[in-house]
């Protein structure tokens, strides 16, 4: 209740609401999730999802639970991200930071405007891979917030998660040129 009356004087002041799924199920139930979240995403202007966050939150089929073959599905997940913004008009944006295991290939997709912005693909053996989410969600706000077009958004939060990979534990203690430079490289 009180994040929904948080929500509410967010929107009515002007403040973009962003949400991260981040699905849990430690925490709760799909069932729980969906009861709390798809009220809630009449207020999110902003949405970030993993891969199987859509399902498990909104009740979006958007993966089949085969995380080394996620870039391959990168169709389904764009019909997901379509659903999305069609079952919440509001929802300006949707990304998708789409990723295999430890081994595997890191993108990031972003929809906004009716058009996808796609990163290029990072092979990166992980360090560690606690963090890089909210590593690529601090990144995309930040671009934002910096007035970054939809590209270099998209482009700036992978390279800052590809980033979080390679440190150790939960704080991704990289500078923005850091990023840029993981960017420029691709």
């Amino acid at each position: 209740e009180l994040t929904k009356l948080a929500c509410e004087a967010a929107k009515r002041h002007g403040v973009t609401v962003s949400v991260d799924l981040n699905f849990r199920k430690k925490l709760w139930t799909k069932e729980k999730a969906q009861s709390i979240m798809k009220p809630l995403m009449q207020y999110v202007d902003v949405c970030i999802a993993n891969d199987e966050d859509f399902e498990a939150t909104l009740g979006i089929h958007a993966f089949d639970g085969n995380l080394s073959t996620g870039i391959d599905q990168i169709d389904t997940y764009k019909g997901g991200m379509l659903e999305i913004t069609r079952q919440f008009p509001n929802v300006k944006s949707v990304l998708r930071n789409m990723h295999t295991v430890e081994e595997g290939d890191w993108m990031g997709i972003y929809y906004v405007d009716g058009k996808f912005y796609q990163s290029p693909i990072h092979r990166v053996h992980s360090l560690e891979a606690v963090g890089a989410g909210d590593a690529y969600g601090a990144a995309f706000v930040h671009g934002l917030i910096n007035g970054f077009d939809p590209q270099k958004t998209v482009d700036f939060a992978i390279s800052a998660s590809v980033l979080k990979l390679m440190i150790q534990h939960d704080f991704n203690i990289v500078t923005e040129e850091d990023i840029i430079r993981v960017m420029k490289s691709n």
